[in-house]
């Protein structure tokens, strides 16, 4: 069985002192764990304030996104250890299912 971290975020910050406008997050973040294999599983919905996510998974998957999703082979690829940020809507939830 593979894990699937995901953290919540309102906010990401600008950091224009350092001479850039990077990528940061706003720390602390609200962090759920979805264990997952071979079928579809849900993630809980997200809170009102979150406006970004941070996923990263311990093992290769696929993944939805949506009100009710349903991960399939043909959703979108995520790789092992492979952090990604994506701006989501209040409420969403994430699916996921083992590659």
């Amino acid at each position: 069985m593979a894990k699937l971290f995901i953290t919540e975020f309102q906010y990401l910050e600008n950091a224009n002192d350092i001479g850039g406008v990077p990528q940061v997050a706003r720390l602390p973040g609200t962090t759920q764990a979805v264990t997952y294999t071979t079928t579809s599983v849900q993630s809980t919905a997200f809170a009102a304030t979150t406006r970004f996510v941070r996923v990263v998974s311990d093992g290769a998957g696929f993944l939805a996104y949506g009100s009710n999703p349903t991960a399939t082979v043909n959703s979108m690829r995520i790789a092992a250890d492979s952090p990604e940020y994506f701006g989501i809507a209040a409420g969403q939830k994430l699916a996921v299912i083992g590659a």
